[in-house]
This record gives C-alpha cells, structure tokens and sequence, in this order.
C-alpha cells in the first residue's frame, strides 16, 4: 500500500519526457532522427477484436491513428475506455554478481470514454515518471480497452431474425 501512495506522489511531480527504451514490450519506446516512437497499447474486455492496429504495435509519438472495435458473434460492443498503463522495471543483483531485470505492468482503467467503436487518437508519449538508474525505473503509457458484453449491437439484424 506503500507503494502505491509513492506512486501517486511521484506522478504528481511528473514531467512529460520522450519515449525511453526498456526491455519490456509495454511501456517501452524509442527515439530515431528526431521522431519518437511508442507501443500502442490496446486491451480487451469480453469476446472481440481491434484493428487493423494491435497491442504492442510500435507507432510514431503525436501521430494521429483510427482503431475499430468489433465484437464476436452474440456480443456488443459497449465503449473504450482509456487506460493508464504503469510499468516497473526493477533491476537487482544477486550475492553471486548476476544482474536481474524484473518487470511488472500494472493497469488502471479511467471512467467511460466513448461509445463509438471507431476510435480516433493521437498516440501520446511513453513518460518516466520515476528513474533510479540501475535500481528502478516506472513509466506510464496511455492504452484503450475495447470492452464488449454478451448481446447484439444496437440497430443490428441477423438473418435468422427474419
């Protein structure tokens, strides 16, 4: 519980900085010749898919991008919310000098965001919002959760509806 008043405490002073590399797929990002580039983070909450992006995809920084959400058969889809995305990386050494790199993400979902399955967004920035170099290093993405519940879609008609 600690952890987590440190946490808010530490993201209170945060400052915006560009993409920085980790080795961990999430929460990770790069700069090549002045353009920044960060993982795209999607998430899904019941039986359907996004695309034609996808989690993980590496896209440039303040580019904006359009995602669509759609469910499987016998479900709808019901809004995207955004998600904050936390990633430690925690680097630690053993008593016989071997170096270990730990990783773990954490999620916090944000209230509604829309109901339109087409999302539009401009891809923000990977920020560190803590580094000890060496010790410990937390970032924090902006991601989006498609979320989908067992139903149809608003205003559609199946073929056995008749």
């Amino acid at each position: 519980m600690k952890n987590i008043y440190a946490l808010l405490a530490l993201m209170s002073l945060a400052l915006q900085m560009p993409a920085q590399t980790s080795s961990d797929g999430h929460g990770s990002g790069f700069q090549s010749d002045d353009v920044s580039y960060a993982p795209l983070l999607l998430f899904t909450n019941g039986p359907g898919r996004v695309f034609p992006l996808h989690d993980g995809q590496m896209l440039e920084v303040g580019r904006k991008y359009v995602v669509v959400a759609v469910s499987d058969r016998g479900f709808a889809f019901t809004n995207w919310n955004p998600v904050n995305v936390f990633t430690f990386t925690e680097i630690t050494v053993d008593a016989f000098g071997n170096t270990n790199t730990i990783s773990s993400t954490v999620l916090s979902s944000v209230p509604k965001y829309t109901r339109d399955p087409l999302l539009r967004f401009t891809l923000p920035p990977v920020e560190v919002i803590y580094d000890d170099p060496g010790v410990l290093t937390i970032t924090v993405s902006v991601g989006w959760q498609a979320n989908f519940v067992p139903g149809r879609r608003r205003g559609s008609v199946r073929p056995d509806d008749g």
